[in-house]
């Protein structure tokens, strides 16, 4: 059961214990395409039956309080997603009569700590046979399913994560459809995110300023499921001390998540966050890989590096192949010149051609699998570099350690060589 579901059933539950009924559903959807005024019209229109045209917010303040002071009112307010939002609609317990109830749905528990809002309920994602029913009675409007579509319910459970609006868009998105036709939205979905859901979760992002905006594409594009301490080291390199800040907003507004496994902590987030970070990205440039900001995709990062279609636009570059997919990257080596912005180069896996010959000083953090040559660029080790790994290398700790040393004209001991075998962190 969603945040939605479950503040619609406990208002149709203890409704008849008021004396007015307000359930505001979307507010950051609505308020930003009708105002904020327009729902406090029809607050007041629901509540008082008052009903009246608002020039502006702080109009509705006043008339609020006045008309509410001393009415018993239960009040939803779902979807909320920024404080102004509470601040002009509930903005505090004179503005009701006594034994009043105001409900607040949200993503962000800062936002209720910051309006005073002490008892919060975090709801669990659905377990997978939950999961299941909703979508059952979604799709086919009861509980008798053929058969011959579980698999297909699996995989849109699989989907959605345990995400309710998403169980009930995809369930609807199916209804009525064939195999062939599931088969093929599923696909679809994959791919590209349903409109609604995009737009309803898109909010989020929105409401987040700039960095915060850049750090949850990072991981969502790149580092999801990424071990906490080493994504800290990278975001350093990218935002300073600052990243630790963006983090916790980001976790205030449940986009990301720590799981704690034994003694090491990963950030992971959901599925679908993920799929919409990436489609923001993807929706910089749909023709051109090479002039999106971030690159992920296996197959984008090799017409990129094989065409020489890289671009200032681009700043961080995570290749990892599948296992089924390795293959040789053909290309000159020099293809990293284009890429004067490129903060994050990071290769896990596949082989080169050859080795690359030049590396912009705008790098940061560069990890390298396998690197593929024996000659280290003299630029490898600009004075900015903050993590630099190259595991499992054809040259020996002691030759890289002497490039550094000729870099850097530090002594060799003062550089923190890990315990992995030719990994090094600056």
């Amino acid at each position: 059961m969603g945040k939605t579901t479950l503040a619609r059933a406990v208002y149709n539950s203890i409704a008849d214990q008021f004396d007015g009924l307000c359930f505001l559903n979307e507010i950051s959807a609505n308020s930003a395409k009708y105002g904020l005024e327009h729902l406090q019209e029809k607050l007041l229109s629901k509540l008082v039956e008052l009903y009246v045209k608002l020039g502006d917010v702080n109009d509705g303040v006043p008339i609020i309080k006045q008309r509410l002071h001393r009415k018993k009112v239960l009040l939803i307010l779902d979807d909320v997603h920024e404080l102004k939002q509470l601040q002009v609609l509930a903005g505090g317990l004179d503005w009701f009569g006594p034994g009043s109830r105001v409900i607040v749905t949200t993503r962000d528990k800062h936002l209720l700590k910051s309006h005073g809002i002490e008892r919060a309920y975090e709801i669990p994602k659905l377990i997978k046979r939950e999961a299941l029913e909703l979508l059952r009675w979604n799709t086919f409007k009861n509980n008798k399913v053929d058969s011959n579509f579980d698999g297909i319910l699996y995989c849109a459970v699989t989907y959605a994560s345990g995400l309710p609006l998403a169980l009930e868009v995809v369930g609807s998105n199916l209804f009525g459809k064939n195999i062939v036709e599931c088969k093929s939205a599923l696909y679809q979905y994959e791919r590209i995110p349903i409109k609604k859901i995009q737009a309803i979760l898109k909010v989020s992002f929105d409401a987040l300023d700039e960095d915060e905006q850049n750090v949850f594409l990072d991981i969502a594009c790149c580092f999801n499921g990424y071990e906490l301490k080493e994504l800290e080291d990278i975001l350093h390199a990218h935002y300073g001390n600052s990243m630790k800040y963006q983090i916790s907003v980001l976790l205030e507004k449940s986009l990301i998540k720590i799981n704690q496994f034994w003694e090491t902590s990963y950030l992971t987030l959901h599925a679908l966050m993920e799929q919409i970070g990436k489609e923001i990205v993807r929706q910089e440039s749909l023709k051109e890989p090479g002039k999106c900001s971030r690159l992920w995709f296996h197959k984008d990062i090799i017409h990129v590096l094989e065409e020489s279609k890289g671009s200032s636009k681009i700043e961080i570059i995570y290749l990892e192949f599948p296992s089924s997919e390795q293959k040789v990257v053909d290309w000159k080596g020099d293809e990293l010149k284009k890429m004067q912005n490129l903060k994050t180069l990071i290769v896990k896996n596949g082989s080169f051609s050859k080795g690359p010959k030049y590396f912009p000083d705008s790098i940061r953090v560069l990890e390298w699998h396998k690197y593929p040559s024996r000659f280290v660029p003299s630029d490898i080790f600009p004075k900015k570099r903050s993590v630099c790994k190259l595991q499992e290398s054809d040259f020996s700790s002691y030759e890289l350690c002497g490039t550094m040393k000729q870099a850097y004209e530090i002594p060799t001991n003062e550089v923190d060589v890990s315990s992995r075998a030719d990994a090094f962190i600056l």
